[in-house]
Order: C-alpha cells, then sequence, then structure tokens
C-alpha cells in the first residue's frame, strides 16, 4: 500500500499567501530595531533612551516572528506542493478521460466501489474539481450527467475535455475523507490551479 499523502495541513491561510506576509512584518521590524538603536545612541540615560531600548526589542521581535513565518509557510508551501504533484502525477487508483471513465464506469462499479476523493480537471480551461464520497466512482461520474456540479456539467455539455482521477482513503494517509479532501484543495491552491 502506498502511502503519497501523509501531509497534514493547518495553516488558515494559504502559505504562498503567508509568505509575503511574513516578509512586510520582518522588515518592518527589522527597520524599527535600527531607528530604534541609532535613536538609543544618539540620546543619553534619560526616558528616551530606556523607551528607544524597548522599541528595539519590540522591532527584534516582530524581525524574527517574521522570518518564522516565512521559513515555516516555505515548507509548507513545498510540501502541498509534493502533495499536488502525487494528486496529479503519481499513479492513483483510477485515470480516464471523462469519456472513458463514463465508458467504464459500470464495470469500475462491479469491481467494487472506492471510498475516496475525486478529481475532476477540465483540460480546455484548466480548472478543477475535488468531491468526496464512499463511492467515489457514481460520485464522479453524476458530474456528467447533470447532478452534479452545474458548472462542471456545463462545460462538459459544451465540448470541453475533462480527466477523472480516483484516489482512494485507504491508500491516502489521511483518517477522513474531508481531512483528504481539504488537504488535496490547498495542494491546488498552493500550485495557483484554478477551482470551480
Amino acid at each position: 500500500m502506498r502511502n503519497y499523502y501523509q501531509i497534514k495541513t493547518v495553516a488558515s491561510a494559504p502559505p504562498r499567501r503567508l509568505i509575503p506576509i511574513g516578509k512586510v512584518i520582518s522588515v518592518t521590524g527589522l527597520v524599527l530595531a535600527i531607528v530604534s538603536f541609532f535613536s538609543a545612541l544618539s540620546s543619553s540615560a534619560n526616558i528616551y533612551g530606556s523607551l528607544s531600548f524597548t522599541f528595539l526589542l519590540l522591532g527584534l521581535f516582530f524581525f524574527v516572528d517574521g522570518l518564522f513565518l516565512v521559513i515555516a509557510a516555505s515548507r509548507q508551501q513545498e510540501k502541498l506542493l509534493g502533495l499536488r504533484q502525487s494528486l496529479l502525477e503519481d499513479d492513483p487508483q483510477i485515470v480516464a478521460s471523462a469519456e472513458e471513465f463514463m465508458a467504464q464506469r459500470k464495470a469500475l462499479t462491479q469491481q467494487g466501489e472506492i471510498t475516496g476523493i475525486f478529481i475532476v480537471h477540465n483540460a480546455a480551461k484548466d480548472l478543477y474539481y475535488v468531491g468526496q464520497s464512499a463511492k467515489a466512482i457514481d460520485r464522479a461520474a453524476i458530474q456528467f450527467l447533470g447532478r452534479g456540479n452545474c458548472d462542471v456539467y456545463a462545460d462538459y455539455k459544451y465540448g470541453d475535455s475533462f480527466n477523472v482521477r480516483i484516489i482512494p482513503l485507504s491508500e491516502s494517509g489521511y483518517e477522513s475523507l474531508n481531512e483528504l479532501k481539504r488537504a488535496a484543495i490547498q495542494a491546488l491552491e498552493a500550485a495557483d490551479e484554478g477551482l470551480y
């Protein structure tokens, strides 16, 4: 059993958005620390000198905090990009074009339904739709029958080319479908992929 999805994502904002925020915090802290340092050097040992020292410490705190935010967000971004690659480029259990998938749907369900997530990719518009189900094969097929996501169905009906991937929960390393779906969506967002 392969374990490609061992990454647990916890950030509330995508890491690619946190990196510039961390840089701004760090630079602001550095500027505050430098200004406070020179202010403390130029003033004598009076109340302004102690106030400059306080701002120096505050500036150093922001500088270090910003650096930690950049480092943590960069590491998480790398992990999410690795997860995106495993979702879209490694071998899941089922990969097919929409036409092949719909033609083989009954044969696939006879082999046994899969509890997991499905990723529907509109190749023409480069958009992704991620869904989850205890019956992922049937739920993915519903998208092309007009009973799922209306935008996916409209694009399919008007001739856009689609691919379908099914990723079983049992091979994911995640404990629940919600966790696996959330991680897949965050991984796609980290790579700036468009979502329905």
